[in-house]
């Protein structure tokens, strides 16, 4: 079985620039590789791979956090599964301070790939402006925004930042859960079932 960092390969990268420079012809290809391709690239795991990645764009993109946003939106159709989680990993990286901006482009972005992991430092900045926006989500008409609601909410979710108040206090998520359970997709209640399986934990 492949190694799972190399999902982040001199192919996807090359896919990258092509994408950005679409959108950004004066994105400066010359700089990001300096900045990403460093000698430790090779035994990076995939996540610091993943960083690596959002931290060299952040480099060479327009500094407005507008600006990166919309060519971001731009490049990432073109990138689904795990391969598409540096997206919102440049908004939970750059965009805390950018509430409004951010949770449209993580809504955005996860229909491609998954906001998941994103949304955990909202959550610790403001646990109620967040639990609230996961609740407008559980009823998107897209079901990997209404799996958003439910896998971005997990007290302990793999990967992800630990939410120590909902460890504490699963109660809040449990009106999301509420509105999920009989989720007309299968892809989301599974969701609903590890997050009721971590709550059980507790």
């Amino acid at each position: 079985m492949a190694d799972l960092k190399e999902i982040y390969n001199e192919k996807l990268i090359s896919q990258l620039i092509h994408h950005i420079k679409a959108s950004c012809p004066d994105f400066n290809q010359d700089r990001f590789e300096e900045q990403l391709l460093q000698e430790d690239w090779p035994e990076l795991a995939l996540k610091e791979r993943m960083r690596r990645i959002t931290a060299s764009l952040y480099e060479t993109l327009p500094k407005h956090y507008d600006e990166a946003l919309t060519i971001l939106r731009d490049a990432a159709p073109h990138f689904k599964g795990l391969s598409g989680i540096l997206f919102p990993d440049y908004v939970e990286q750059y965009g805390l301070a950018h509430w409004e901006e951010s949770i449209k482009a993580l809504e955005y972005f996860t229909q491609y790939s998954t906001s998941e992991f994103a949304v955990r430092p909202f959550l610790l900045l403001d646990q109620e402006k967040m639990i609230a926006q996961l609740l407008k989500w559980s009823e998107h008409e897209n079901e990997h925004v209404r799996r958003l609601a439910s896998e971005g909410s997990r007290p302990r979710l793999p990967w992800g930042k630990s939410i120590p108040a909902l460890k504490s206090d699963p109660s809040p998520v449990l009106p999301i859960l509420e509105k999920l359970m009989q989720d007309k997709s299968l892809y989301v209640r599974k969701s609903v079932a590890n997050n009721l399986n971590d709550i059980s934990k507790t």
